[in-house]
């Protein structure tokens, strides 16, 4: 007997959460021409340099639109001596981008700079790959928004219908989206580690097709009648 009351609580708790509104929730993933070459860079120097000399030195390089990204600390080894020896190093990482036409002229300003590294540079290593800009983003997402909508309410017609009751206005909006694969895109790697003139390093490279994929994702809220 006692299960009759939870019972009846538990579907008038379900039929005004279903009176209260209907949320919809759609997706739509495309992909979108990697238009971008975006650049990760760690170097790493003695405890007394500062974050402004080693961007100075990628300046002077050529780089522009340098934005520093994170401070780290680490430990550089130096084999040439028995036994070795360690310093510790404070890592600097900068972020920055160049059109996708720009990526092997930017990587070959980094490979000048790995070939021969300043004696404040005690080891560096970067990184980039091609993705879809921020304003190819932005427009995707323009031109998605009103078939997602379209969608969400054609998708809260369909449920509404199912359970007798006629779909209302709008009562809320939300929406995002987010890089969820990759499609063939090229990148480099190198590193360079440098702790008594002399340097090793590997590095690599690839292309293909050169797309992102992002999926755009609308919740669409509507009032409900009986």
């Amino acid at each position: 007997m006692r299960l009759l009351p939870l019972f009846l609580l538990s579907t008038c708790a379900a039929f005004a959460q279903l009176t209260d509104g209907l949320a919809t929730s759609v997706t739509r993933t495309v992909t979108l021409t990697a238009d971008q070459a975006d650049f990760s860079i760690v170097a790493g120097a003695s405890l007394d340099t500062t974050q402004q000399q080693i961007a100075q030195i990628f300046s002077n390089a050529g780089v522009s639109g340098l934005s520093p990204s994170g401070t780290a600390l680490s430990q550089g080894y130096d084999y040439s001596t028995n036994p070795p020896t360690v310093q510790t190093l404070v890592l600097y990482q900068f972020t920055f981008s160049v059109p996708a036409a720009g990526l092997k002229d930017a990587a070959k300003i980094m490979e000048a700079v790995r070939l021969k590294p300043p004696d404040l540079l005690k080891s560096f290593q970067y990184s980039a790959a091609l993705d879809a800009s921020q304003a190819t983003v932005d427009a995707m997402r323009q031109t998605l928004l009103p078939q997602l909508f379209a969608d969400a309410q054609k998708k809260a017609q369909t449920l509404a219908a199912a359970a007798g009751l006629k779909l209302g206005g709008v009562r809320g909006v939300s929406e995002s989206f987010y890089a969820s694969g990759y499609t063939g895109v090229s990148y480099i790697n190198s590193s360079t580690f440098s702790t008594t003139g002399t340097v090793t390093s590997t590095s690599g490279a690839t292309s293909g097709g050169s797309g992102t994929q992002y999926t755009f994702y609308a919740n669409v809220t509507y009032s409900l009648a009986q």
